[in-house]
């Protein structure tokens, strides 16, 4: 069971599992299936009345007594698809058929969640919930899909091969209505929002689903435009996760890495994260919230399952 360091001590969050999930998957897959077992058990019985996957297991660490009420805070698109791409990476990795055919429905219960509210999700939370709920996220859309990518692929180690080419075509013609609505009008980056003006950005980190699962659902064309962008709008300290604010979270920022085939890119963010790790005062454990110009830390954000995100490049080979 994981707690929910330095927030509010949530046992067993899904959007904390999904950051931290690399380190898992990088050492030994069957402790991220360890991780996802509890989520999937309470669900499957039934404990959780609503049809998209529950944000945590328990308020309060460690009483994982769930969600019975539906009482919670709802992420319901980000935790939807967090599971089933933790599912389908842990399956890739493992070659566990049999964990795909135990949690098939309950996966495809989520997946018709993200088929229904992925592409346009409306006002919702992500986990940067820190940024309040946000109309029609780019970002949160791109892990919605790589989602659904990732049911197609779950269902073929299950042999279904309707639903595989039936989530495989959803989400190709997803991805085409995500750069039209996402794009900006000077084709340089995606807009943190589609309701956005050209001037907005966000980091899109989700990507990295998209590639450690190996969909190929993003085009090539959409990556190259995303790392040119990152290099330009890079600060001392790394890559800020949005426009208009220096601040960023070093988990996303590996994720993105790890999503990037740029190696100047990459290089880059290794080199301004290691060069704040060594000039910050803070002697806090790893903090994964930080100001990119002035080095400056969120005090809260302290020694959280969430630095697990940097090893994210790891579970990649470029």
């Amino acid at each position: 069971m994981v707690k929910e360091i330095s927030s509010d001590g949530n046992c067993q969050t899904v959007d904390v599992i999904f950051p931290h999930f690399p380190v898992q998957l990088y050492l030994n897959p069957v402790l991220l299936k360890y991780l996802l077992d509890p989520l999937l058990d309470n669900q499957e019985r039934g404990l959780f009345p609503l049809k998209y996957c529950m944000h945590d297991l328990g308020y309060n660490y460690p009483r994982c007594i769930g969600h019975k009420d539906g009482k919670q805070e709802d992420m319901e698109v980000e935790e939807s698809a967090n599971m089933v791409i933790m599912m389908a990476a842990y399956v890739k990795a493992s070659k566990d058929s049999q964990f795909a055919a135990q949690h098939y429905n309950i996966s495809k219960q989520w997946t018709q969640y993200l088929v229904d509210h992925g592409l346009i999700t409306g006002d919702a939370l992500t986990t940067d919930d820190f940024l309040g709920k946000i109309k029609n996220s780019t970002n949160l859309s791109a892990k919605a899909i790589v989602g659904i990518g990732a049911m197609a692929q779950l269902a073929a180690v299950v042999g279904n091969h309707d639903d595989q080419q039936k989530y495989r075509q959803i989400a190709e013609k997803y991805v085409t209505e995500w750069i039209r609505m996402g794009e900006d009008r000077t084709n340089k980056h995606m807009k943190l929002s589609y309701n956005d003006n050209n001037n907005t950005w966000f980091m899109i980190y989700n990507l990295y689903g998209d590639i450690l699962l190996d969909t190929k659902l993003v085009p090539e064309s959409i990556y190259r435009q995303q790392d040119e962008w990152y290099l330009s709008v890079m600060n001392k300290y790394g890559l800020p996760l949005e426009s208009g604010n220096p601040h960023t979270k070093f988990d996303w920022l590996m994720f993105t890495a790890a999503a990037s085939a740029n190696a100047k890119l990459r290089q880059s963010m290794f080199d301004r994260t290691a060069q704040w790790l060594r000039e910050t005062p803070s002697r806090a454990p790893f903090q994964d919230f930080a100001d990119t110009e002035t080095g400056a830390v969120w005090g809260g954000f302290v020694n959280r399952p969430v630095i697990g995100g940097v090893f994210a490049p790891l579970t990649i080979k470029h």
